[in-house]
């Protein structure tokens, strides 16, 4: 799990400064979600509940990109890989973590479009601390 907080940090580090989300970063989340998913398979995620959590957050967040805009296309290919890294289990913790701050930073700073992978950044290094007292 910590081999992907470098690339979280780095998205985070790089959607504040410039808004943008580097390709590499959740190009190397879903590697290595693949890596433990079929190669070391600890810890135990099935491989149907990462399928979910690639496209269900991933589809959801592309129709909200496409109706309403504010949604970037680095922040949905980010949480889709966080989803297959993770699975949709640890995903929705993840996004419980990082939607509240998220919005609390929207609406003190009254912009309609926030860098969310601080915020993914956020609550995976809170979700990352949970998980290891479970």
């Amino acid at each position: 799990m910590l081999f992907c907080a470098v690339p979280i940090l780095w998205a985070a580090v790089t959607d504040f400064r410039k808004r943008i989300i580097p390709d590499w970063t959740w190009i190397a989340v879903l590697l290595i979600g693949g890596a433990s998913a079929f190669l070391f398979n600890t810890p135990y995620i099935p491989l149907l509940e990462r399928i979910l959590g690639l496209l269900l957050p991933g589809v959801t967040l592309l129709f909200l990109a496409v109706k309403y805009g504010g949604v970037g296309g680095g922040d949905i290919k980010l949480t889709a890989a966080m989803g297959f890294c993770f699975g949709l289990c640890g995903l929705v913790a993840i996004l419980f973590f990082a939607l509240l701050p998220a919005s609390l930073y929207a609406k003190a700073t009254k912009q309609k479009s926030v860098p969310l992978a601080v915020f993914l950044c956020v609550g995976f290094f809170v979700y990352a601390g949970l998980s290891r007292f479970s």
